[in-house]
């Protein structure tokens, strides 16, 4: 739909900062050498350490200086401004008149209750963003951060790239990928130690709790009901339409944003899908003028170990305990008091809001004169899907969700690898049973080298055993278990057998729950940059059991497999995991990225193309049909290209192993979505609440566990639970409703049947399908 959106978008910051891209990242002519520097030092500059001045007082107190000399800025409050919006007034008209009916009591005295109840919801929610507060803050930060913080880093051309956005008049929408707490923290202090106008910050009223919540709002938070509407099927319309306002406004008074596009933190360590709601606030104040354009910027944080803890008890099924003052003040002790390594910062390539939608537009205006009835993206008031009040335009619907998913996947893609996330990624995809200390490094060096020439964002330098050694020391005992064993080994000298001892490092990850479900989350960042590889091998698998174990395929040697029928297995797969990742921008195709993915295994030699042998005849034949070739016809030639090229797979041990480690990066979560599809059946004529049917699928994979069935303990997780529900609606297999703010689940007609269910079931267990390598 918005094909060449995101190229046209970033074509106008070309023009706007007249930049050049070293390595990805937007810089102007006079950083392009620093960049080059930069190459050099992966880690960029540590924000925490401060030069001090030529002065005395600043050798003194050096970060006393340091902030005195920060950048003032006012930002100023709009409450007044939002109470005497028109749109607003609206709202607590109807909202006054809907009293009045339903109530049955006088419409002047529900028009009262209406404003008043509209103004109690803005004081409660609004920022009191203070610049003296974030100054001593910021002071503070210098402090405290170190205790527990190695080094919070970043490349210092991106906070060029910062400084000259802000400079430019328009908002900066900073749309972070959400990870722990000390997000916000970081990214604030960030802007402040640099002097870049902080954000407006989206929080949730769960951190609304005593005195930290008056805090927040001082550093610039707002606060944003967790549930929108109290009452199931019933739209709280004052409370929408006073947080558009509210964001509107802000945006008007030259205030930039920050919210997480993912709505909470990621559990899994995986990105999660794009909630569109405040996104398409911004969008209508560009649409309705309220602001000439702004930047949209992506932002990816990543830490050697979270400060947060662990997400495990809620993986396991269990409710989140909310915050409140006593553990709020419980979990920053604990974090003083805990190590926590490196923590670094990646500002992605803006891209102009206003170029993103009139690419749409230009868009949607092809398509309109090949077909009449698509329409241009056209405003309605306060047409927002989540805030507003109106219905929104399908034609907004769709930008504004392809911006959200185009944030996402850039953040993900830009997100720093940590020593951590390498380390726990080998160990539970390639060394689940253990393994020395040489063999780690062997491995760790062969993936780095591996994501160094796919230019990735690594946030490690040094020699490989120093890596190591300092991941497994920030992962802890809990997580991995490190001990030296005495190997005995046979030596031939001069024909007499003679034995030596070495001691070894042996390394192990801790595989019982919970443990392996929190290492599991570090190891989840790696699989972002293998997920397309291992969903063609995955594919593979699931196109070749009848041929990949029979003894007699595999000596014959010729086990092979059409381009189209991979292509359509890895679709069917990607399909099944659509809530799982974000495959590709919403500006290309998924079948050519697939397409891309099996070429590159090719060249890897985990499978070679066949050569087609032609007769003379043939060639002639194919030479001669080419000279009548039509343009027109070239999709189709090339979809029949695709569906000749067939590949042999390569059965030498090396290869197999390393197909083997790619089809074992999905297998928890196939063996998840099973167990979820198994248990559909439990629906068959009858229903059950989400939570209910939650801890069914969840007992299930326990039970599969503890019998040997499921060889993943990971694989017990709540969010991938959630994620094949939404699959299932999706399908159309599982319809839901709401009961006393309870979700009720149960088949459509079509599938409740115990014969449907097993259909759906086999559809998901193809891919759970295991070779068998002795």
């Amino acid at each position: 739909m918005i094909r060449n959106m995101c190229e046209e978008s970033r074509g106008f910051l070309s023009r706007w900062w007249r930049i050049v891209i070293v390595r990805g990242y937007p810089q102007n002519d006079s950083l392009v050498k620093s960049v080059l520097k930069e190459q050099q030092q992966p880690f960029g500059v540590n924000i925490l350490l401060v030069k001090p001045g030529s002065s005395l007082f600043s050798k003194v107190f050096s970060y006393v200086s340091c902030v005195l000399r920060f950048k003032r800025f006012e930002y100023p409050m709009v409450t007044e401004t939002v109470l005497n919006d028109e749109k607003l007034k609206d709202a607590i008209k109807l909202t006054a008149w809907e009293t009045a009916n339903n109530e049955e009591c006088n419409e002047e005295m529900a028009f009262v209750k209406a404003k008043t109840r509209a103004r109690d919801i803005l004081l409660q929610m609004e920022s009191r963003c203070s610049d003296i507060l974030l100054k001593i803050i910021a002071w503070l930060m210098y402090k405290v951060l170190p205790c527990f913080i190695q080094s919070a880093v970043i490349l210092p051309s991106q906070i060029e790239l910062l400084k000259q956005a802000d400079d430019s008049g328009l908002p900066l929408i900073l749309l972070p990928l959400h990870r722990s707490h000390l997000d916000y923290i970081m990214i604030s202090f960030l802007m402040v130690v640099n002097n870049v106008r902080n954000p407006l910050i989206a929080a949730g009223d769960n951190l609304k709790i005593p005195f930290f919540g008056w805090l927040l709002k001082g550093l610039g938070a707002f606060f944003i009901k967790r549930r929108i509407d109290p009452v199931a099927g019933r739209k709280d319309l004052l409370y929408r339409a006073t947080l558009q306002t509210y964001i509107m406004e802000s945006l008007r008074a030259g205030h930039n944003m920050e919210f997480f596009v993912e709505g909470g933190r990621t559990r899994t360590g995986k990105p999660c899908m794009p909630k569109s709601g405040i996104l398409s606030v911004i969008v209508d104040a560009y649409v309705d003028g309220t602001i000439e354009d702004a930047f949209l910027i992506p932002v990816a944080i990543n830490y050697e170990r979270l400060v947060d803890g662990n997400f495990v008890r809620e993986q396991l099924g269990q409710p989140k305990k909310m915050e409140t003052f006593t553990s709020t003040i419980k979990a920053m002790w604990s974090t003083l008091m805990g190590h926590y390594g490196i923590v670094k910062i990646d500002f992605c390539q803006p891209f102009s809001l206003r170029e993103m939608v009139k690419a749409f537009q230009a868009q949607q205006n092809r398509l309109s004169l090949k077909n009449p009835s698509e329409r241009s993206l056209k405003y309605t008031m306060s047409n927002s899907s989540l805030y507003g009040t109106d219905v929104v335009v399908e034609e907004q619907r769709q930008l504004v969700d392809s911006i959200a998913r185009h944030v996402v996947y850039d953040a993900s893609a830009s997100m720093p690898i940590m020593s951590t996330n390498v380390v726990a990624f080998l160990l539970l995809n390639k060394f689940r049973d253990g393994c020395t200390l040489n063999k780690l490094i062997e491995a760790f060096d062969s993936i780095r080298q591996e994501l160094q020439f796919a230019d990735k964002n690594i946030a490690f330098c040094g020699e490989n055993v120093d890596i190591i050694k300092h991941a497994l020391h920030i992962l802890g005992p809990g997580l991995v278990i490190q001990q030296r064993q005495e190997i005995t080994e046979g030596v031939d000298v001069d024909g007499d057998k003679s034995y030596k001892s070495n001691v070894v490092l042996a390394i192990r990850p801790v595989s019982i729950l919970p443990n392996v479900i929190e290492l599991s989350y570090y190891s989840n960042t790696m699989l972002l940059y293998f997920v397309m590889d291992s969903i063609v091998v995955t594919a593979l698998y699931a196109e070749l059991k009848s041929q990949i174990n029979d003894p007699i395929a595999i000596a014959k040697n010729n086990i092979t497999v059409f381009q189209n029928n991979l292509l359509e297995r890895a679709l069917k797969l990607c399909d099944i995991l659509r809530y799982e990742f974000i495959f590709c921008r919403p500006c290309q195709e998924l079948r050519d990225i697939i397409i891309e993915t099996i070429q590159n295994i090719s060249h890897k030699g985990i499978i070679t193309q066949k050569e087609e042998v032609y007769l003379e005849d043939e060639l002639w034949s194919k030479r001669y049909a080419k000279t009548f070739d039509d343009s027109s016809d070239e999709e189709y030639s090339r979809e029949q290209e695709i569906q000749k090229i067939e590949y042999k797979l390569n059965l030498m041990p090396e290869y197999s192993s390393h197909m083997e480690f790619l089809h074992t990066i999905l297998r928890p979560l196939i063996d998840t979505y099973t167990c979820s599809a198994f248990n559909l059946r439990k629906l068959v004529d009858r229903s059950h609440s989400e939570r209910e049917l939650i801890q069914e699928v969840l007992t299930e994979i326990k039970t599969n566990i503890d019998g040997g069935v499921v060889s993943y303990g990971e694989s017990l997780c709540v969010d991938p639970i959630k994620n094949s529900f939404r699959l299932f609606e999706k399908w159309n297999v599982l319809e839901c409703h709401m009961q006393e703010n309870v979700k009720i689940l149960y088949l459509k007609e079509n599938y409740d049947t115990d014969a449907a269910t097993k259909d759906v079931y086999d559809s998901i267990a193809v891919f759970k399908w295991v070779r068998n390598m002795d």
